[in-house]
């Protein structure tokens, strides 16, 4: 026999062991204990046993273990989503709330510009224009209205458990989830889906090197969408993951695993570019003083001007550019010409006196 004190440990750390817990759907699972919101966003869960450890192994090793295994793998569970229902339907409440106001003060101003026709208008005109100012009221009371009404749907989009079913004999993979229903006190809604019908955004980087799983990140959650489904499913990043964040960015897209394996981290991309802008932006500061983006994007405008000056100088300058003379090939052609005719008239004249001597 065990003691009270020692079963109520057990059982305390039997909650804090992802699936272990039984999850209900009342009332109290939604609101928090106490209005120190630091204590209930401190997190609860502890690694799972049997689990690959975090940031450790690589992620073939990984993958290659998951699928080995026979039964459902428990590869995800969310922490107690209180404060998301708590600001959802806290944001719910204002927008129900503004939604009603605008409505009732826009029938208001109907009737009363209604009684008093300022216009003088006809009865035809003035019933017209009563129903474009319902119509004009309504259309402004239901968007802030569909918009609280969103925020109540949104805590059912949460994600809380998620499984990994293994393939089977001629059957693929499948992923099986648990979300909130919509009203408390509901059975919890099951999802089970094929592997590849659930994605992740292309552009969407789950695995970032930060936190226990290397999830963390100051979204706070990331998206899941269903094949032609517009509505996405939300995943808290304050969770367990199995392994880590590595594991869903193979599972829920289509790169492989060395593309996972070596990827850039998300923030180590943005991070070499904010500190390479960083350093420019000092350079420029240390060079130029007080307003120096100013002055730096004066002196750009400058070099702009004095670069279109040269090329239209220089544009000038070689169509003001005088001709080469040209080749003196015919003038010499010409002295040749001029020598060679003497010889010819040299040879002519003996010829002449020869005769005049017969």
């Amino acid at each position: 026999m065990i003691s009270a004190d020692t079963y109520e440990k057990q059982q305390i750390v039997k909650r804090r062991i992802p699936g272990e817990a039984e999850q209900t759907n009342s009332w109290k699972d939604r609101m928090p204990n106490s209005w120190h919101f630091e204590k209930e966003a401190a997190p609860t869960l502890l690694p799972r046993p049997g689990a690959p450890p975090p940031n450790k192994w690589p992620l073939a090793k990984m993958y290659q273990v998951l699928k080995m295994r026979k039964e459902p793998e428990l590869i995800y569970e969310a922490e107690p989503h209180k404060m998301y229902f708590v600001f959802c339907y806290a944001f719910a409440l204002v927008f129900i709330i503004y939604a009603m106001n605008a409505l009732s003060i826009g029938l208001t101003l109907t009737d009363r510009m209604y009684k008093d026709n300022d216009n003088k208008l006809k009865d035809w005109q003035l019933d017209l224009e009563y129903v474009m100012h319902l119509v004009i009221s309504v259309v402004m009371a239901c968007l802030p209205l569909g918009i609280g009404f969103g925020f109540l749907l949104l805590p059912s989009r949460l994600i809380r458990r998620m499984w990994y079913l293994p393939e089977g004999s001629g059957k693929p993979a499948y992923i099986k989830f648990t979300t909130h229903p919509l009203l408390p006190n509901r059975p919890t809604p099951v999802r089970t889906m094929p592997l590849g019908v659930l994605r992740k955004s292309m552009t969407a980087k789950i695995y970032n090197g930060k936190g226990f799983y290397g999830v963390t990140d100051s979204s706070f959650f990331f998206f899941l969408r269903e094949n032609g489904r517009r509505i996405p499913f939300i995943v808290d990043r304050k969770g367990f993951f199995w392994g880590d964040g590595r594991m869903f960015d193979l599972l829920f897209s289509n790169d492989t695993i060395d593309q996972v394996e070596n990827s850039k981290k998300i923030d180590e991309i943005y991070g070499d570019l904010l500190r390479e802008r960083r350093e420019k932006e000092q350079a420029l500061k240390k060079e130029y003083g007080f307003g120096w983006r100013t002055k730096a994007a004066g002196k750009l405008m400058v070099d702009d001007v004095s670069k279109i000056k040269s090329l239209i100088s220089g544009s000038s300058d070689e169509s003001n550019t005088p001709d080469k003379p040209k080749s003196t090939s015919k003038t010499s052609s010409k002295a040749d010409v001029g020598n060679s005719t003497p010889k010819k008239s040299q040879s002519k004249r003996p010829k002449k006196k020869y005769e005049n001597k017969k």
